[in-house]
């Protein structure tokens, strides 16, 4: 299901997961891109606001969790689109590392079961066609805010002319409340609580996320509310 954020904004529901559709002046660009079962989903959400694969002019991943990268591997055969990434999930993009839970009891249980989702799907990216870095303008607009912990080169975008962040798997919005990222799949969560802290640098009225519904309306005053309290 796609529905309109803000103006140029559109978010992709596509079952439990997140991505997003920016379509301003630059082109179409697709900001993350689901699961690999949920594919011919985004291609729907899509074709229901009038863009094709081939119209793509750049395909930004948030981080390489299988359900944000899912999608690319089929996505590339459909369009030239440019693939991006942060430097440091430039290896896990392209399948060259694998990623999996933390180590854990649980995570060593579930372990093989990552594994065999990784093999069966393969979601790596065919080709990574630019490595972004932190502080670095989009032709979007969007400036890319480096927010390791959940993963290392996670990122986040920030718009300040339209007030608008895009926070990856930063934090998540379930069930009314805005969560850390699950300690399962976070290695790194004290960087994970470093890299929240400094988006009370960056100002926006809306905030979207990897998982569950934007938050619009003094999304940063809530963000600095929930990282004060979680701290």
């Amino acid at each position: 299901m796609i529905s309109l954020v803000s103006p140029d904004l559109h978010r992709l529901d596509l079952g439990g997961v997140n991505a997003y559709l920016w379509t301003g002046a630059a082109g179409p660009t697709l900001i993350d891109a689901g699961m690999p079962g949920s594919f011919q989903t985004l291609l729907h959400d899509l074709a229901a606001v009038g863009v094709q694969p081939a119209d793509l002019q750049r395909i930004i991943l948030t981080h390489a969790d299988l359900d944000h990268i899912g999608g690319v591997k089929a996505l590339a055969q459909l369009t030239s689109a440019r693939i991006l990434c942060h430097t440091a999930e430039a290896a896990y993009v392209r399948g060259e590392k694998s990623k999996g839970p933390t180590p854990s009891l649980l995570g060593y249980l579930i372990r093989p079961f990552f594994a065999l989702v990784y093999r069966r799907y393969r979601p790596a990216a065919p080709r990574v066609d630019q490595l972004l870095l932190d502080g670095e303008t989009l032709p979007e607009g969007f400036t890319v805010v480096h927010m390791p912990g959940h993963s290392p080169g996670q990122i986040a975008l920030h718009h300040a002319g339209r007030g608008i962040l895009i926070a990856g798997d930063a934090l998540n919005n379930r069930g009314g409340r805005l969560h850390l990222p699950p300690p399962l799949f976070t290695p790194q969560m004290a960087a994970a609580r470093e890299s929240l802290a400094r988006l009370s640098k960056y100002s926006f009225e809306i905030a979207c996320f990897g998982h569950g519904p934007p938050l619009v309306g003094g999304a940063d005053a809530a963000i600095a509310a929930f990282v004060r309290g979680a701290g």
